[in-house]
């Protein structure tokens, strides 16, 4: 493996940092990038705010929607893609005979914002169990198949899994919802930059993803995408100046609706141009790969030591740069965790005092997993180390 670039990176040396999944790690070009920003906004607001910010949105939306394979006027940027999601599910004009099928490995924040709105409109948000491992995409297509009927309105799904770090058939499912005239959203949070991507390809209604995470821009990047046949049903989560309004002329009607909501920093927005432009100088499909053959040799010496740890797939075609797995749940902490989630956290905080480690503890299915992600910054070493803690808390 030929990463181990710590230097691209602001994220603390001294740390094995095994948690990139959870809240990414910027890059250096793109951090300093924000900041030459945001001397611009300060050093003169009025004129950088009325005179140049959004003709830089305009190029910076340009390159991101080049980057997905999407058409940038359906592309509107997002703090992240929980608000994001929430635009959408709460303009969702959907009753009591209605239905959204998901599936179980969903994350936490928009399962709770499924059951506010379908409790507050009278939907049901069923959700079609995926057991894990999951290895076959076939039974996938057919556990979701099962499920559609008249009453199925909406399709929700990630494209890589949060809690357990799988790759789902995004695609097949998108697909076989336009057959059934079901409306398609893709919770692509984990995506950019970790594996290609062309939402053109998938052909979802919406889209969402994360770049604060696998595309290592400062934190505060995402976006939202609407196939224009759909963008009237997606109504603004704030009502501003954009909302019919005849100021902006220069973007589409879906993007002034959704894009100015206030004087906001939008500085991190302005990040991608430097952040794609470096993936381009350092051949990051090559960096992301060195990356997965990482998890893949993670996966496969689970399975050589016959350990308590279980990974969520024992196939590499569903992998990426996280792998999630089981840890011996018979183990008193483990237990404890079962019976109070909030355990989690100085669960956490004594791996890292313990072994300089970094990495998230995850209840999902009433079992507890680890998920490790590889970015450019980690080395074979830190998976080793990583395996000594399971042994020495008693885990593996």
């Amino acid at each position: 493996m030929a990463v181990n670039k710590k230097e691209w990176f602001m994220i603390d040396n001294k740390p094995i940092y095994l948690t990139h999944g959870n809240y990414g790690g910027s890059l250096k070009c793109a951090f300093h990038d924000k900041l030459n920003w945001q001397r611009k906004l300060e050093f003169n607001p009025h004129h950088f705010i009325n005179y140049e910010l959004f003709d830089e949105l305009i190029k910076s939306r340009n390159q991101l929607s080049n980057f997905l394979d999407c058409d940038s006027k359906n592309l509107v940027f997002f703090p992240n893609p929980s608000t994001a999601l929430n635009t959408v599910i709460k303009s969702l004009n959907l009753n009591e005979k209605d239905e959204v099928l998901t599936s179980n490995h969903e994350y936490g924040a928009l399962d709770k914002t499924w059951d506010f709105y379908s409790r507050k409109k009278g939907y049901k948000y069923i959700k079609v169990n995926i057991d894990i491992p999951f290895n076959d995409e076939e039974s996938f297509v057919k556990s979701f198949k099962k499920k559609i009927n008249n009453n199925t309105k909406v399709i929700f799904l990630s494209h890589i899994t949060s809690s357990t770090a799988l790759l789902f058939p995004v695609k097949k499912i998108c697909e076989i919802a336009r057959e059934n005239d079901i409306i398609t959203i893709i919770d692509g949070a984990h995506v950019p930059g970790h594996i290609n991507l062309s939402i053109s390809e998938i052909n979802p209604d919406v889209y969402v993803g994360a770049c604060h995470k696998w595309m290592c821009t400062p934190k505060g990047v995402s976006f939202l995408y609407t196939k224009k046949s759909f963008q009237n049903n997606v109504e603004p989560l704030v009502i501003s100046w954009g909302w019919k309004g005849e100021i902006f002329q220069k973007e589409s009607e879906y993007i002034n609706w959704h894009q100015w909501q206030g004087t906001n920093d939008l500085s991190s927005f302005l990040t991608i141009p430097s952040t794609i432009n470096f993936f381009n100088e350092n051949n990051w499909n090559k960096v992301s790969q060195e990356c997965r053959e990482l998890i893949i040799e993670l996966k496969n010496k689970f399975l050589k030591l016959n350990s308590n740890c279980m990974p969520t797939s024992f196939n590499d075609k569903y992998l990426t740069q996280m792998l999630s797995f089981t840890v011996n749940q018979s183990h008193k902490i483990v237990k404890e965790i079962l019976t109070d989630s909030r355990k989690i956290l100085s669960f956490q905080k004594k791996i890292f005092e313990k072994a300089n480690i970094h990495i998230p503890v995850i209840l999902w299915n009433e079992k507890v997993f680890m998920r490790v992600s590889v970015q450019a910054y980690n080395k074979p070493s830190d998976i080793d180390k990583m395996f000594e803690m399971l042994k020495s808390f008693n885990l593996l």
